[in-house]
């Protein structure tokens, strides 16, 4: 399974291949449905077959309210994978000025169950 879509100024980029799941960038979109749908849609096809382990790598420098949403939703369609005894292990990335993106990890860290590092970016 492969699912890709390529970063642009208003979207990040998403990646899930066998075992990595990678969203990085910008969150904006004017429409979080149309660009959130597939992406969840082709999350609960990963979780249908699931590997013994995947990692999950988040890094985003900003999101609107409605990509929170999504976000919150993808993230629940891997805890009920997890919750069935399937390994997933989240990092969150934020930059060292970014406290709102600090922030919206710790909160998902509270509401996920899924093991999530919130990590500081070096880069």
């Amino acid at each position: 399974m492969g699912f890709l879509v390529e970063e642009t100024k208003i979207t990040p980029f998403v990646s899930i291949e066998e075992g990595k799941i990678t969203m990085k960038g910008r969150s904006i979109p004017e429409d979080s449905f149309e660009f959130y749908d597939p992406v969840l849609r082709a999350c609960q096809d990963y979780v249908l077959n699931p590997p013994p382990n995947t990692e999950i790598i988040i890094h985003l420098d900003y999101v609107n309210s409605g990509s929170k949403k999504f976000l919150t939703n993808i993230l629940t369609v891997f805890e009920g994978s997890y919750l069935q005894g399937n390994n997933y292990s989240i990092k969150w990335y934020y930059d060292v000025d970014d406290e709102s993106i600090h922030d919206l990890g710790n909160d998902l860290k509270g509401i996920i169950k899924i093991p999530i590092q919130v990590i500081l970016c070096d880069d």
